[in-house]
């Protein structure tokens, strides 16, 4: 399914509530001039090990916990900065996240246990913006590919609920889905993991993406594409 989405970030989110301000904070950063170090369809052959781990511990928080704590230890002085969802997810009703449990180290244990792939996907975005880096273009095929994947599902679990020989397949495509949300988990924190890795010594810019302007001899600014 991933190689039949388009990997073209779409003009508008149209999901609504915390997945729909996350998806919507990581469209805003698709003029970033900066790509990432290892694409996420890379990362299980340049990091095996790292992407076998996040997978492992997607589900329960683990990865999302390490991952908000490296990028704000690396690139945001520390977990003192650290507030619920970093600004990232709006006010949802009458819950506004940022005033919940700003620099506190159990806040960002219980955003990374309670919401694991959103808080994984905080961290991301949080590395993102501080270094100008735009989304993986992998990235708009996995989100069309899982939105798909629970829409199946969905509607399988609900027809499951009127026509009981459709139970099985409900609980496999089930299955299915969830397979899929923690090898993308597993993804994201080799990737960010491959970013902070290369950033051990000094904070460095990776393959300018998109034009930018270059001067010219004489001091005058032009726009060329640059590719490295």
């Amino acid at each position: 399914m991933c190689i039949f989405c388009p990997d073209k970030p779409p003009e508008s989110v149209k999901a609504k509530g915390a997945h729909g301000a996350q998806q919507q904070a990581m469209l805003s950063k698709q003029n970033n001039p900066y790509g990432f170090a290892l694409g996420l369809k890379d990362a299980p052959c340049k990091e095996p090990a790292c992407c076998c781990i996040s997978a492992l511990g997607s589900p329960c928080g683990l990865t999302a916990c390490w991952a908000r704590k490296a990028v704000l230890e690396k690139y945001d002085g520390g977990v003192d900065n650290f507030v619920c969802c970093q600004g990232y997810i709006g006010k949802q009703c009458c819950v506004d996240p940022v005033t919940y449990c700003p620099g506190s180290m159990l806040g960002l244990v219980l955003e990374g246990c309670c919401c694991p792939m959103l808080s994984l996907s905080i961290a991301r975005i949080h590395l993102m913006d501080k270094k100008q880096v735009r989304p993986d273009p992998c990235d708009w095929q996995i989100i069309q590919c899982s939105n798909a994947l629970q829409l199946i599902s969905c509607v399988l679990d609900l027809a499951a609920m009127i026509y009981d020989p459709l139970r099985e397949a409900a609980q496999l495509v089930g299955l299915i889905v969830d397979i899929f949300t923690c090898s993308v988990g597993g993804c994201m924190g080799a990737q960010v993991h491959h970013e902070i890795k290369l950033d051990a010594n000094n904070i460095v810019n990776h393959p300018v993406v998109i034009g930018v302007p270059v001067g010219h001899p004489g001091g005058a600014p032009a726009n060329e594409e640059i590719a490295r």
